[in-house]
């Protein structure tokens, strides 16, 4: 009887003790979600990281890496007919005006300028159907499995899609570029305006940015379709989290309790000189595509 009254305890112990995990646990409204590690991409938490879901502006994250890798950021591109038609955001670009990759890149992560994309595209591979090929390309050598590319901005289309796990894989490996890091945790800057002869202010659409004070990037994006898409970086005490939430009503109340969760869990790297992890669980966007277990849609994967 007294070894019966143990094991009941112990396991009364076990039961009570989960269910404090699981309250502790960030209540994020996003249809899906992932908080990674991004020094040695732990999995922190997921919800539905393998539903296909729509990018909208998120889809910048990856126009934007390929023109810094592919492009040059002084080159003078004129814009086109068609770059200064694009419908959705802009940063108000007028056909025959002439920017740099430089400016047009800050004009598509900050303002979330569709017309710019459209002229990166057309920039760097002739046309917007070309460059959404070399987009897809790109995505499967991150191991993005579950994603493909229709055109460089995220506007609705048929066959363009991704997944919260892939959107961590490209902002893990998008960071790495000094150049993209420093666009992307910009808040504020101007560019040349040639209806104005001036310059124009362009404000990051990113309001976490403002919000939270460990915040370094990195994009917003909506459509009716998507919803609210923020992928965000953020980093305290030497240490580096991504979130990704998509098709969320509060998204950026859903990144800072992501991130608030992740930096109570996270575990800081050992100076060892090497790159060896006990996690069972991780992004690497340069191990072609190994990646977390799938996990159960009603509750989160933390390792």
């Amino acid at each position: 009887m007294k070894i019966f009254s143990k094991w009941c305890l112990i396991l009364c112990v076990i039961t009570i003790s989960g269910i404090a995990l699981a309250d502790d646990l960030p209540n994020v409204h996003a249809s899906a979600a992932v908080l990674i590690n991004a020094d040695n991409g732990e999995l922190l938490f997921a919800k539905n990281p393998h539903a296909i879901m729509a990018p909208a502006s998120t889809t910048k994250i990856m126009t934007a890496i390929l023109a810094i890798e592919k492009g040059n950021l002084d080159k003078k591109i004129t814009i086109s007919r068609s770059a200064a038609a694009t419908p959705g955001s802009s940063m108000y670009l007028h056909r025959g005006e002439v920017q740099t990759m430089r400016n047009l890149l800050y004009g598509l992560m900050l303002a979330s300028g569709n017309d710019s994309a459209t002229a990166i595209a057309e920039s760097i591979a002739g046309s917007q159907a070309g460059f959404a090929r070399m987009m897809t390309e790109k995505a499967h050598q991150l191991g993005m499995k579950d994603t493909q590319y229709k055109n460089a901005s995220g506007l609705p289309a048929k066959g363009h899609y991704t997944t919260a796990y892939d959107m961590a894989l490209l902002a893990r490996y998008s960071l790495k570029n000094p150049t993209f890091a420093e666009i992307v945790q910009t808040k504020v800057t101007s560019v040349p305006s040639s209806r104005s002869r001036g310059r124009q202010t362009l404000t990051n659409h990113n309001k976490l940015l403002w919000q939270y004070p460990y915040t370094t990037g990195i994009k917003t994006g909506y459509t009716r379709r998507a919803g609210k898409c923020l992928v965000a970086s953020a980093d305290q005490n030497g240490q580096s989290l991504i979130t990704i939430v998509l098709k969320s009503n509060s998204m950026y109340n859903d990144s800072i309790q992501l991130f608030n969760f992740g930096f109570q869990k996270i575990t800081p790297i050992p100076n060892s000189g090497n790159n060896s992890s006990n996690y069972h669980d991780t992004i690497d966007s340069e191990s072609a595509g190994k990646g977390p277990v799938d996990t159960d849609t009603s509750k989160a994967s933390i390792n």
